[in-house]
C-alpha cells in the first residue's frame, strides 16, 4: 500500500497542499487534485480508491484520472515523498 512520508511535514491551505521534506530541505507545492491524491495516501487506499475519488469529484474520465494519478505517483516517489509497503524510513539518500 502506498502512504505519505512519515518525515515530510504538510498543511493545506485554500484545498492545496505545501509539502516540506525537513531532510532535503525542499518545498513541494500541489494543486487541487494533487492534494485530495496526497490524502488518500494513508495506506489504506488503492490506486483505484483514489481513482475513483478522482472521478466523482472532478468531470474526468477514469482513464484520465488513473494517468494522472500515476503520473503524480511517480513523481512523488522520485522525490521521495512516499512510503510503499509498511516501510516509512527513506533507505536511500536522495542525489
Amino acid at each position: 500500500m502506498l502512504s505519505r512520508n512519515t518525515v515530510v511535514l504538510w498543511r493545506e491551505l485554500d484545498g492545496e497542499a505545501i509539502l516540506l521534506d525537513p531532510q532535503e530541505g525542499y518545498s513541494f507545492n500541489l494543486n487541487k487534485v494533487g492534494t485530495l491524491i496526497w490524502k488518500m495516501l494513508d495506506g489504506k487506499h488503492t490506486i483505484e480508491d483514489i481513482t475513483s475519488a478522482i472521478c466523482s469529484s472532478y468531470e474526468v474520465t477514469y482513464d484520465q484520472a488513473r494517468h494522472d494519478v500515476e503520473q503524480l505517483l511517480n513523481t512523488l516517489r522520485e522525490h521521495k515523498l512516499l512510503s510503499e509497503s509498511g516501510s516509512r524510513e527513506r533507505t536511500s539518500a536522495h542525489s
